[in-house]
């Protein structure tokens, strides 16, 4: 696929799962967002209102069906066909848990990207953690950090939470 500059990192914790899940997004934050993974059919709403910010983490919250107006379809919709799941070297320092699944968005020909960056929050200049896949198998994806001479991310990514 070549290289993904996400805009955003959005955050959640399935009722049903011990594992928090991220969704990367290179566009703007969506409102909702619905996992179509694992035979499930999640919906989940943003917390916060207004536009993302730059490395900034956005927040998640599960919601029930019934509570969701029919006519309000999620802006995102998580399925396999769209996206792969993936695992990140040095998760706890980038996503805030030890062990995040983190569903990364697949180019028109399904594949995953060779590199990712992730944003660091900052107020002064935006900068990245930058990934690059190391292996993909039919169920998921593995990522390392791309830069050799940088071991752990760092940068303000201890910030970011899986709230």
């Amino acid at each position: 696929m070549g290289d993904l500059a996400a805009t955003a990192v959005l955050m959640m914790l399935p009722r049903r799962a011990r594992t928090p899940v991220a969704v990367l997004v290179d566009g703007a934050v969506p409102s909702s967002l619905r996992l179509d993974v694992f035979g499930g059919r999640d919906l989940f709403v943003r917390m916060r209102r207004g536009q993302g910010a730059h490395g900034v983490s956005e927040p998640f919250r599960e919601q029930s069906r019934d509570d969701f107006p029919v006519e309000s379809d999620p802006a995102v919709v998580v399925a396999f066909d769209r996206y792969a799941q993936a695992r990140f070297a040095c998760s706890a320092s980038v996503f805030g848990a030890s062990d995040v699944v983190v569903f990364v968005p697949l180019d028109g020909n399904g594949e995953a990207p060779d590199r990712i960056s992730i944003p660091i929050p900052s107020l002064d200049r935006p900068s990245w953690h930058r990934f690059e896949l190391v292996s993909r198998t039919r169920m998921e994806c593995r990522y390392r950090v791309a830069a050799p001479y940088d071991a752990v991310p760092s940068g303000g990514s201890h910030a970011l939470s899986a709230r």
